[in-house]
């Protein structure tokens, strides 16, 4: 190698000068060579390998891989080992840790990093950009067909514009695909994010020690946060986390961080520090100076998240703290630097760059409460991630549907991966490269349904606010129309006939028109209106449309085709919500005594979220899975109802719904009573039920609540529920107000 090296000429290493193209492969031939040291790592020799299968993918032309090499012949160079030149060691030992060149030499051809994972890298990047190659998804390859390859002149050096890029989506699982799109795992990450529970366990401390922990209103709680201003418990933070290190002594990264909850301490010590600070932020910001003056040679990363997110002042991190900056509040229908909404977020990422470049970004571009709602926000992905580079952060984290299948997943993960690598490409091309190759003759319908929804959220983003938390009818108004929710549906049809014949490009429509089936049905089992309805009249008698139950019976069944299980972060799953929906419409179907009926109400309901007042519980309306949409709240009290229904009647049950979502506060009763009258005065109690109120698992459920009894005649109905009236001690929430939440009272 030194004598071949010595009898070539080097040139510049953004070498476009030369007017001889590369022919690699002609004549089902090639002069070629690929040369590999034998002294080479396992992973350099992989990619030595992988150049030749793709080669041969392409031409059917195998080129053979040595391991050494002579003047006279024509070479790709896998990796640094055999480089003796003083000039290109030099270049590569400048290279930053993941950045690498494609090099012309002559006619031959250098593919190097200065280690492993870089020489991986510049060998996927070589097979993309060079040989037209494509890893769209997990095991999904675009393969074209040639029978010469000359290779393009560009030839460069390729720099990561962050340092560690992570996308949380199928991909990050497969390591081809983390090498392909130069996405990385946790592999310097002794502890990752909401720590503080795993450093001070409260089922070890909170008995013994309960001032370790949050002072919020007058109880010290185990589920919140830590007490800062404690000596001792800083103390046991460092030595905790020293014993953690002492395991895992390689590890560079160590997480000392709040719990995903509020409940910060408001003891006095606190209040003092967060008054000294300018901020809540500050006394994180100190508790993590001191634990990283304990560990100089590591990096504590400490949250900058919901009450953190603002930038302190009279303190500053130290070079060993990492500081990782949330987006979680942010709206997604603009870019964040030209949204007034988002203002506050954009002068706390101003704020913080000021004040350190260890600015880990913590990014969040899926719809987490239902991964199948159509979720338009390609159209900020590239702002925001240029945003973010031009904020002194340096390593990024874009949170998507994890392993599980979200609107246009393939799509996003592929393109986020690109740019953060490069915030700046042209991105309308990567879309369209990717549409084209991974839909085949479904393209042009992809594209019209891409197009359509993006351009309708931007005609109304100034009012629209693109919610990661939202459900399908928050955006009944804009991109989730009707007429829209039609013509997509119509453009999903035509994809899905357009490759019939051919499984594997069917099968990704399948994928694809998922979310546009899931709003149009859930949209349509909330809202009642026209073609978008669930029912029919026949003979004064309210029935189910065959064709919306065929529809959501296809629905179900795409979703067991492809394997897509999940409708949301909490695992609720595609099986809980067909059966939630045929309840649910069952209900809707079904003769109500008490519909449009006279309601009184003994406890008063909540103001905060008005859906109509008592004649909610009547009309007809049954409330979805958020809370805001034909729900009935009482907050801290229990719930007294009385329904008249204007004349005697013959009944034998009341059935309705109470909505559990711990995470928003909200319980069943402890238990839900009716009693009848025949006069309004004197009641008889015919059922009683008690709620499960030990459930602490935060998945939302409609519950139903069934009173059947023997047939007896009335004329009144009073339903009590009792609440607990305020969340219980092993809640976040725990000393604030409860609520319930109920929707239509059915009376048969």
């Amino acid at each position: 190698m030194k004598n071949y090296l010595l009898a070539v000429s080097f040139i510049a290493l953004f070498c476009i000068s030369c007017n001889n193209k590369i022919k690699l492969i002609e004549n089902k031939k090639s002069d070629y060579t690929i040369v590999v040291s034998e002294k080479a790592d396992s992973l350099t020799k992989f990619a030595a390998q992988e150049i030749s299968n793709y080669i041969f993918k392409i031409s059917g032309v195998r080129l053979e891989t040595k391991t050494n090499i002579n003047e006279n012949g024509k070479y790709i160079l896998i990796g640094n080992e055999l480089i003796t030149d003083s000039k290109t060691i030099i270049e590569l030992n400048s290279l930053e840790e993941d950045a690498f060149f494609i090099k012309k030499i002559d006619e031959n051809i250098l593919i190097s990093g200065n280690n492993a994972k870089s020489n991986i890298y510049a060998t996927y990047t070589f097979v993309e950009e060079f040989l037209g190659c494509r890893l769209l998804y997990v095991n999904e390859e675009y393969i074209p067909k040639f029978s010469e390859i000359i290779l393009p002149e560009k030839f460069k050096i390729y720099k990561p514009a962050f340092s560690f890029r992570r996308t949380l989506f199928p991909g990050i699982r497969d390591e081809k695909f983390r090498y392909w799109h130069k996405i990385e795992q946790l592999y310097n990450w002794g502890s990752f994010v909401h720590t503080f529970q795993k450093l001070v366990p409260p089922e070890k401390y909170f008995d013994e020690h309960p001032e370790y922990f949050s002072l919020v209103g007058n109880h010290r709680i185990s589920d919140g946060q830590l007490c800062l201003s404690n000596r001792e418990l800083m103390n046991l933070l460092k030595e905790n986390l020293r014993k953690k290190i002492e395991k895992k002594p390689e590890m560079k990264y160590w997480s000392v961080s709040q719990n995903d909850c509020y409940n910060y301490c408001t003891c006095t010590d606190c209040e003092k520090m967060y008054d000294n600070y300018g901020g809540i932020s500050g006394a994180y910001v100190f508790m993590a100076n001191e634990i990283a003056k304990e560990f100089p040679d590591k990096q504590i990363s400490t949250l900058a998240y919901q009450f953190t997110r603002s930038a302190p002042t009279n303190i500053k991190p130290l070079e060993n703290v990492n500081i990782m900056f949330c987006s979680i509040e942010c709206n997604r229908s603009m870019p964040l630097a030209d949204d007034k909404r988002s203002s506050g977020f954009v002068k706390d990422m101003a704020d913080w760059a000021k004040l350190t470049n260890n600015i880990f970004l913590w990014d969040y571009v899926v719809q987490f409460k239902n991964y199948l709602t159509p979720f338009p926000n390609f159209h900020v992905l590239q702002s925001n991630i240029q945003f973010f580079d031009k904020h002194n952060v340096d390593l990024m984290f874009q949170q998507g549907s994890s392993r599980n299948w979200s609107d246009l997943v393939e799509l996003k993960q592929y393109l986020i991966s690109k740019l953060l690598w490069d915030p700046y490409i042209d991105a309308d091309s990567i879309i369209n490269d990717f549409l084209g190759k991974y839909y085949g003759e479904a393209n042009s319908y992809i594209k019209s349904y891409f197009d359509l929804y993006h351009e309708a959220l931007i005609e109304n983003q100034e009012n629209e606010f693109l919610n990661i938390y939202g459900f399908p009818l928050n955006y009944y108004d804009s991109y989730l129309s009707p007429d829209l929710l039609k013509k997509y549906k119509n453009l999903m049809d035509e994809a899905e006939k357009s490759v019939q014949n051919d499984s594997v490009y069917l099968m990704r429509v399948f994928r694809a028109r998922l979310p546009v089936d899931f709003a149009y049905l859930d949209i349509s089992l909330n809202k009642n209106i026209g073609e978008l309805s669930y029912f029919e009249k026949s003979g004064g008698e309210i029935t189910l449309r065959e064709e919306m139950m065929n529809y959501l019976d296809r629905f179900v069944e795409l979703t067991e085709i492809t394997g897509v299980n999940r409708i949301n972060e909490r695992n609720f799953l595609v099986a809980d919500y067909y059966e939630y929906t045929r309840r649910k419409l069952n209900m809707m179907i079904k003769p109500n005594k008490a519909k449009g009926k006279t309601i009184n109400l003994l406890t008063k309901a909540s103001e905060k979220y008005p859906v109509g007042k008592e004649k909610s519980l009547t009309d007809g309306l049954f409330g979805d899975l958020d809370f805001h949409n034909n729900w009935l709240g009482f907050e801290g009290s229990d719930m007294i109802v009385e329904i008249d229904l204007q004349k005697s009647e013959i009944i034998s049950q009341v059935s309705m719904n109470f909505l559990k979502a711990v995470n928003s506060w909200v319980f069943l009763p402890i238990e839900v009573s009716v009693e009848i009258s025949k006069n309004g005065t004197d009641y008889k109690k015919v059922g009683s039920i008690k709620g499960d109120i030990d459930d602490r698992n935060y998945l939302v459920k409609s519950v139903p609540f069934n009173f059947d009894f023997e047939a007896v005649e009335a004329q009144y109905l009073r339903i009590t529920a009792i609440s607990l009236k305020q969340c219980p001690e092993w809640h976040r929430g725990f000393g604030k107000p409860s609520w319930i939440f109920l929707d239509e009272v059915l009376v048969e």
